[in-house]
């Protein structure tokens, strides 16, 4: 009895000691830690997914660069030629000396016992290199004389130009009817095209060299030495109806005029000499030599608004290509052109203000399309209205 009660005492010691103590507390602990980690983790794994994702991503872009440096230095082997011996025929002894020679190569190329040569399996070992692709340029020649060109959707005087490496003047200067409507082609239309810039004259009663180099602004014997013109010398005759070319000539440009108004000028009806955008749109023609404005190309009826305040000198239809036309006088010296209108809502004579609606777009006078032609003329010198345009 005393011994079971001292063995009792004894396990009852030893459980009551330090380290049975901390592991009957830290195991519990330990147990619940574990388990309240793995189901957070549990519960997180989709906003885990996203990382993983990216992770992975990365992953094979960097296993996919390093396998392509890994292969681009390997020495990749091509076939051996194996038809050397079978495409080179032996040549009839009947030829001579020649089949003698020719039956030589053929020996040489098969080597030993039909085998490929040495020298051919090595070359069939080395590694594939890209064969070189070469490109012919054709060089642009000049043309030997004039040539026609037929227009086609969307062409411009200036597009022509480009396209033969030539100034808008000479095609301009080549064609009567282009130079009186510059902006006006027709599809199907022929145009002439010289081989250098220049004018193509048409002799008339009276011309000679002399006179016809004074008109352009050349010599008499860039007319007469001129390849094309094929004239003969010494006299370098020229006949009436017949065609030169003038290399290096130009034409005094002759602007348009319309009939103004001539009563009182409306109190107040004067400009700042600051200008705003007549109408809404894209230009579709530019300032040069033959075409002294620019075209703003917008749907038929939008409105146009003066571009500073003045009043209308004219409004009305004209017979020189604009149409319906109305220009305002700012008198400051400046005066605008509004052409090829579909309707006009003011009169002569009538004071305008900046931004005050005067007309509506439209395609009529010498117009392929609904846009508006706009001109800034300065004491009647035509000036670039993007000079003046914010």
């Amino acid at each position: 009895m005393q011994l079971l009660r001292r063995k009792l005492e004894s396990s009852k010691a030893e459980s009551e000691s330090p380290l049975n103590r901390w592991l009957e507390n830290s195991i519990p602990r330990a147990f619940a830690w574990f388990a309240t980690t793995l189901y957070g983790l549990t519960g997180d794994f989709r906003s885990w997914l996203p990382l993983l994702m990216r992770a992975s991503a990365h992953l094979m872009v960097i296993l996919v660069a390093i396998g392509a440096i890994g292969l681009s230095g390997i020495e990749w082997p091509a076939k051996a030629a194996s038809t050397l011996s079978t495409s080179a025929m032996p040549v009839s002894a009947g030829d001579g000396k020649d089949a003698r020679v020719a039956n030589q190569v053929v020996v040489e190329l098969k080597g030993q016992n039909g085998a490929p040569p040495a020298s051919s399996i090595n070359r069939a070992m080395q590694p594939i290199v890209r064969i070189a692709q070469p490109y012919t340029v054709i060089p642009e020649r000049p043309r030997l004389g004039i040539i026609t060109y037929t227009v086609q959707a969307g062409d411009t005087v200036q597009a022509i130009a480009d396209l033969f490496h030539l100034q808008a003047t000479t095609i301009m200067w080549a064609d009567s009817g282009i130079e009186d409507a510059p902006d006006l082609l027709r599809i199907g239309q022929t145009v002439n095209i010289l081989p250098v810039d220049g004018v193509y004259h048409q002799v008339a009663d009276g011309d000679s060299l002399e006179s016809i180099a004074e008109a352009y602004q050349v010599t008499p014997e860039v007319i007469a030495t001129c390849e094309y013109n094929s004239l003969q010398p010494p006299n370098y005759a020229i006949v009436p109806g017949m065609y030169v070319i003038v290399p290096g000539g130009e034409k005094p440009y002759v602007p348009k005029v319309v009939t103004t108004y001539t009563g009182s000028v409306p109190e107040g009806a004067r400009g700042t000499g600051r200008f705003q955008w007549p109408v809404l749109g894209r230009i579709t023609q530019g300032y040069w030599y033959g075409h002294r404005a620019i075209d703003v190309g917008a749907p038929t009826g939008s409105a146009v608004v003066a571009a500073d305040g003045g009043f209308v000198s004219f409004a009305g239809w004209t017979d020189v290509g604009y149409g319906y036309l109305i220009v305002i006088d700012h008198a400051n010296g400046f005066a605008t052109y509004y052409a090829h209108l579909s309707n006009i809502y003011v009169s002569s004579g009538q004071g305008v203000e900046r931004g005050q609606v005067i007309g509506a777009v439209g395609s009529t006078g010498w117009s392929t399309g609904p846009h508006l032609h706009f001109e800034v003329r300065y004491y009647d010198a035509q000036h670039n209205p993007r000079v003046y345009l914010p």
